[in-house]
């Protein structure tokens, strides 16, 4: 028998088994392939959704920063108003004797500043995508809405506090401190100040009461320092000219010359004739409604800010945490060239 049939089967043999090895290497790879591409099309997908989602939250983050950036600045001018407004929150403070509703202020003048500050810098990072500057955005303005948030508080509680003993102060107050030593005494000049500017503001005269108290304009003459160290009797006011309505006379008033027939050189008495040129009435009531309308004021006003502030601090987050660095793009972008290869 000739060798060569004896090999032949076997050479059939291996050639099937290589070939089918071959074949089987194939469908491996090939099936490896599709679920690389598999993989990669879910990720690319899903990425693709992320994206969609960052970017319009991009946009809606732009929105808000120009609104907070409106809503910063218009809060810091009220801060600023209130500082340098006549009858201030400084002034306020001197004749109330407490300095929260000063330190309030002062609160809003600073969150509102920062507020602007930021809403010009996170217009910076949503156009960046930059993880960093978004994840320092989201903190400080968590920060903020700490500050705003205990500056509504504090406005609360000063507006429900804000009439102890300030009845009491007033009268203390005009009594040993209007007027008296003002070039040296810087207190003195503060509070002198105060109760001008309160008095011109609320058109009141005097500490408390109505045209026939003791207490109200007929205060200046019967008690205070200003009015009985005086150093003229006949040429000297009985008030002071900010008890006096604008546009009517200042000598009338004041009683200047002692020639008007009335008060405030006459009384406090009925019997008495008015004045139209002077304020006869107390400044407490009118300075309780002042100061707890412009407290409520601030409390809504730092109540409402921070609501934005975490719908800010809410998207920024949740951009610092999906946005995707440049590196990770460039990866997914490799592997998916690989995988056509």
């Amino acid at each position: 028998m000739d060798p060569t049939e004896l090999t032949e089967p076997l050479k059939k043999s291996l050639s099937n088994s290589a070939d089918n090895s071959i074949n089987h290497h194939k469908k491996q790879r090939l099936y490896m392939d599709s679920s690389t591409h598999r993989a990669i099309a879910r990720k690319r997908n899903r990425r693709n959704n992320s994206d969609r989602c960052v970017n319009q939250l991009v946009g809606l983050l732009h929105c808000y920063n120009v609104f907070l950036l409106i809503l910063g600045a218009g809060v810091l001018g009220l801060g600023i108003w209130m500082l340098v407004k006549d009858y201030s929150t400084r002034e306020i403070a001197a004749i109330v004797d407490s300095r929260l509703f000063e330190y309030v202020t002062y609160a809003l003048v600073a969150g509102g500043g920062t507020v602007a500050i930021l809403a010009f810098c996170g217009c910076c990072g949503t156009m960046r995508q930059d993880k960093y500057v978004l994840g320092f955005y989201g903190t400080v303005l968590f920060m903020v809405l700490g500050v705003l948030v205990g500056g509504s508080v504090i406005g609360i509680i000063f507006r429900t506090k804000i009439t102890e003993g300030m009845k009491r102060r007033f009268e203390d107050t005009l009594e040993y401190n209007y007027n008296v030593d003002i070039i040296k005494n810087s207190e003195n000049r503060l509070l002198t100040d105060a109760w001008d500017a309160m008095q011109r503001t609320l058109e009141c005269c005097g500490p408390h009461g109505n045209i026939t108290s003791r207490y109200s304009w007929a205060f200046y003459k019967g008690r205070t320092s200003w009015y009985i160290k005086r150093t003229s009797q006949k040429m000297f006011p009985f008030v002071p000219e900010s008890c006096c309505r604008p546009g009517w006379s200042v000598n009338d008033c004041q009683g200047i010359n002692s020639e008007y027939d009335g008060i405030p050189v006459k009384g406090p008495d009925p019997s008495v004739h008015s004045n139209p040129s002077l304020y006869t009435n107390g400044c407490y009531d009118k300075a309780i409604q002042y100061l707890e309308k412009h407290s409520l004021y601030i409390a809504i006003v730092a109540g409402a800010v921070p609501v934005f502030l975490i719908a800010g601090i809410v998207i920024s987050f949740y951009l610092c945490a999906n946005v995707s660095p440049e590196d990770e793009d460039d990866d997914d972008d490799d592997e998916g060239q690989e995988a056509e290869v």
